[in-house]
């Protein structure tokens, strides 16, 4: 699953719309985030991992780095 997709799942499992992410965004770095920006940024799906980092945490989401376990 891509990185787009992943977002776009959470933010619709949440019911988070683009523009109320580009408000929650926008308090949290104190510039503005336009919707369409993000949109593009998201979409793009090459985002750096700072801007998913914030996404994620605006959200209320953490990024987990989980070893695999071992086939035996």
């Amino acid at each position: 699953m891509s990185i787009t997709n992943k977002i776009k799942g959470i933010l619709a499992t949440e019911g988070i719309r683009i523009n109320e992410l580009a408000v929650l965004l926008s308090k949290k770095k104190n510039k503005q985030i336009l919707p369409n920006t993000l949109t593009k940024k998201i979409n793009r799906g090459a985002m750096k991992y700072e801007d998913l980092e914030e996404i994620l945490d605006v959200i209320g989401y953490d990024i987990v780095f989980k070893k695999r376990q071992k086939d035996t």
